[in-house]
C-alpha cells in the first residue's frame, strides 16, 4: 500500500460494505468490527496495533504500522529490528463513552479522540464517530463535520487529509447515544490535505 495507491474513497466503500455484511448492533460489537476490519485487511503485510485477543492498543485505537513497538530491539544484541518506523493508517473511533448522553457530551468525546488522531504522525487518518443533535437542530451532521474540518485546519503540521466516517446515532429513553449500522446510516467525508474543504462520498454506489 503506497501513498499513490491509497484511496480514502476505496477504504470507505470497503469498510462500509464490511459493516453492512457483519451488521453489528451494539456499541461493543461495532467497535470490535472496526478493529477486525483493519486487522483482516492489513495484518498480512503490516503490524496492526489494537486491543484484541492477540494484540494490544498503542497510542491510538488502531494503528497500521511498519513495526512492532514491543519488538523494536533484539533480545540478545539490542540491535534495532526495523529499518523504518512509519504509521500508514491511524484510526480513532468514538461511539459513546462517559457523558455521551447529550449533543455536547458526544461531540466533546469525539473531539478529544480526533485531536489525538491529528497529532499522531500517521500518513493517513480515519475517524469513525457518531453524534446527537440539539433540540430542533437542522443539518447537525454537516455541522459536526465542519467542526472537525476546522480543527484539522488549525492543527499545526498535519497533512494527508482525513477520512471521517459518521454512523447515525439514536438515544433511546434518554440514555447514552447508540450508533447504528444500516445502508442509510453510514456516511463518509474526506477532509482535504490543507483542511480548506471537505467532500462527502457517494454511498449509493457502494
Amino acid at each position: 500500500m503506497t501513498t499513490t495507491a491509497f484511496s480514502y474513497d476505496d477504504l470507505f466503500r470497503d469498510f462500509r460494505n464490511y459493516l453492512l455484511e457483519w451488521n453489528p448492533t451494539s456499541t461493543h460489537e461495532i467497535t470490535r468490527s472496526i478493529k477486525d476490519y483493519f486487522n483482516e485487511k492489513y495484518s498480512d503485510e503490516y503490524s496492526v496495533l489494537c486491543s484484541q485477543a492477540n494484540g494490544s492498543e498503542f497510542l491510538l485505537d488502531v494503528m497500521v504500522t511498519t513495526f512492532d513497538p514491543k519488538a523494536i530491539i533484539e533480545i540478545n544484541t539490542l540491535n534495532i529490528s526495523a529499518d523504518d518506523f512509519s504509521v500508514l493508517i491511524g484510526v480513532e473511533s468514538e461511539l459513546g463513552g462517559v457523558g455521551a448522553s447529550s449533543a455536547y457530551g458526544v461531540m466533546k468525546n469525539v473531539v478529544e479522540d480526533y485531536l489525538k488522531l491529528l497529532l499522531a504522525n500517521a500518513r493517513h487518518r480515519v475517524m469513525v464517530f457518531t453524534s446527537l443533535p440539539y433540540a430542533k437542530e437542522e443539518n447537525h451532521i454537516e455541522s459536526r463535520i465542519e467542526t472537525l474540518r476546522v480543527i484539522y485546519q488549525r492543527t499545526t503540521g498535519v497533512s494527508g487529509g482525513a477520512l471521517l466516517i459518521h454512523l447515525a446515532g439514536s438515544q433511546p429513553r434518554s440514555t447514552q447515544v447508540q450508533a447504528q449500522v444500516s445502508a442509510t446510516s453510514i456516511r463518509g467525508y474526506i477532509v482535504s490535505s490543507d483542511g480548506k474543504s471537505v467532500a462527502e462520498l457517494n454511498s449509493s454506489s457502494c
